[in-house]
């Protein structure tokens, strides 16, 4: 990946030389620090962790790779990486659509590797839609799991706020998703338990709080909070030694774009 990013970055300087910037790639870079790992609403590690996002992407297709390291060794993992993503994808936007004026599409897959936990390595497709220029951005999307045939359904609103009153390169950001999975996204692969049924599963809100120190370069901190919505879930979540009924997490995020 580190060597793709280099032939990428240098094609890229050479497009800027050149004043060709239909063919310049885009590099972005994510970097994390959260207090937990938390995925669609529920804790998937109750320490510490740092996350980084690697991605490229060229005339709509992208490629990257997410990384997650557990730093208090609560599984074992010596500060190595527990969870390993790779995924590719192709995104869309139509312009010109009326009553919406825009309209996003995103389609990818992703291979999720647990290096040691090989029997929970997972690949799943899924398909985005999103309308940016609506008030709010509305999104929806799917993800099919299609090895253990998991279905999870997210739609959700965000919107931005410049805070220029404070300082022109200041922004708060806020999100919110909720979430519906079907059986086996709720209750695991065991139709035993009473989560083991299609239902509308959290709510999760997003906010964070950003600083550009340049038009490619913020950071700042970020807090999640996320609510069991069905009864069944609540109970799920209660009678696990991680989740409860509402799961907050709290972090710092660095994100470089070129």
């Amino acid at each position: 990946m580190l060597v793709v990013v280099l032939v990428l970055s240098g094609t890229a300087a050479f497009a800027q030389a050149s004043g060709d910037n239909e063919w310049r790639p885009k590099v972005d870079f994510t970097l994390d620090w959260a207090s937990r790992y938390i995925d669609k609403g529920e804790v998937v590690n109750p320490d510490s962790v740092g996350q980084a996002d690697l991605s490229l992407s060229l005339k709509g297709f992208y490629v990257g790779v997410w990384t997650c390291v557990d730093f208090t060794d609560v599984y074992g993992y010596h500060n190595d990486p527990e969870e390993w993503n790779y995924y590719v994808g192709y995104e869309y936007k139509f312009t010109d659509v009326p009553a919406v004026e825009s309209l996003t599409i995103d389609l990818g897959w992703t291979y999720s590797d647990y290096p040691r936990a090989n029997s929970l390595d997972t690949q799943e497709l899924h398909l985005g839609v999103q309308l940016e220029d609506i008030l709010l951005a509305p999104k929806v999307v799917v993800t099919w799991d299609y090895e253990d045939d998991i279905w999870c359904v997210e739609a959700g609103i965000s919107h931005e706020l410049p805070l220029e009153f404070i300082s022109e390169n200041l922004v708060f950001g806020a999100a919110l998703d909720l979430v519906w999975g079907n059986t086996r996204w709720n209750g695991g692969l065991s139709k035993g338990h009473d989560a083991y049924k299609n239902a509308l599963a959290s709510a999760v809100l997003i906010t964070d709080l950003k600083y550009k120190f340049t038009e490619n370069v913020s950071f700042g901190p970020f807090m999640i909070a996320a609510w069991a919505l069905d009864h069944d879930i609540r109970e799920k979540f209660q009678a696990s030694d991680i989740n409860n009924n509402s799961n907050f997490v709290w972090g710092f995020r660095l994100n470089m774009e070129f």
